[in-house]
């Protein structure tokens, strides 16, 4: 790669790295050698938010999501408390494929992905999702496994982190998954009323897990967190757009692979937004009814 080369690709990741798409702890350069960095971060269990150690892990191009380079980076395991610490090249973005048990043997977990992850972060958490709360959350999202083989799904949530660095949810929040083609896709059902196919699910407060339509009344604060089901392998476009006005508060490019789930979180600061959009109404801020 010549220096032009080089030039753009750093320009391009800092670009989406400011605008939302990476999400995280702010990176620092840590410079270890020439246009080398030192990758920091620890994988986490996504619904206990507890870390996991001896977790499969694998390094992917975060454009293709085929593998950097194996040779380089082969597959590893994720150290005690779930430490991860790679030296990888500077200005670039990865991502990251988890699967496999714990060291325990008690922590199974699902194929899953994490994209947009800046090469010189600090202390980013790498999230996974274990084999019980995936089934629990289709379960619970009635939505039906038409065919693993074929079909996966997206998940994450969208934070506003305020000047102290804390991530806050978002309420009257609304979801939209687009296609390649920019296409809105809208969600299909079974006879049975299961969702079979772009099923967009918001989380229950009770159990912090994707409920269905029915249940949740997609205006509390828990909309923060969304589930896509039941998608064909490719990239996606998801939207955070407010319920009031349908104004585009973020968005994130994301992969679904086939019997796997890719978490892709959206982040929401100054100066673009100098507080949380959350409408001033109880119905936005407060548990919603039941």
């Amino acid at each position: 790669m010549n220096i032009k080369q080089h030039f753009w690709a750093f320009a391009f990741a800092m670009f989406a790295c400011s605008s939302g798409g990476s999400g995280g702890t702010d990176a620092v350069q840590q410079d270890i050698g020439t246009n080398m960095v030192t990758f920091r971060g620890v994988f986490m269990d996504f619904q206990s938010k507890s870390p996991k150690e001896g977790v499969d892990l694998l390094v992917l191009n975060d454009d293709t999501g085929e593998p950097l380079d194996l040779e380089k980076y082969p597959p590893f395991k994720s150290g005690k408390n779930g430490k991860v610490e790679l030296t990888l090249p500077a200005g670039i973005l990865v991502a990251f494929k988890a699967s496999g048990k714990d060291s325990t043997g008690w922590f199974e977990f699902k194929t899953s992905y994490l994209f947009h992850v800046a090469s010189n972060e600090q202390a980013r958490n790498i999230y996974g999702v274990n084999i019980l709360t995936y089934n629990a959350a289709l379960s619970t999202a009635f939505v039906k496994l038409v065919d693993p083989n074929s079909l996966g799904h997206l998940a994450g949530t969208v934070y506003y982190v305020n000047e102290k660095g804390e991530e806050e949810f978002i309420g009257c929040l609304i979801i939209e998954v687009l296609d390649e083609n920019g296409n809105v896709l809208q969600e299909q059902k079974g006879q049975d009323g299961k969702g079979i196919f772009a099923a967009v699910r918001y989380f229950d407060t009770r159990n912090d897990m994707p409920t269905s339509l029915q249940v949740s009344s997609m205006t509390h604060k828990y909309n923060s967190r969304y589930m896509v089901a039941n998608l064909p392998k490719g990239r996606y476009t998801v939207r955070a757009k407010l319920k009031d006005d349908g104004s585009v508060l973020s968005q994130v490019s994301l992969m679904a692979f086939p019997d796997s789930i890719t978490i892709g979180n959206m982040y929401l600061r100054a100066p673009e937004f100098p507080s949380n959009p959350t409408p001033a109404r109880d119905e936005c801020i407060g548990e919603p009814p039941y």
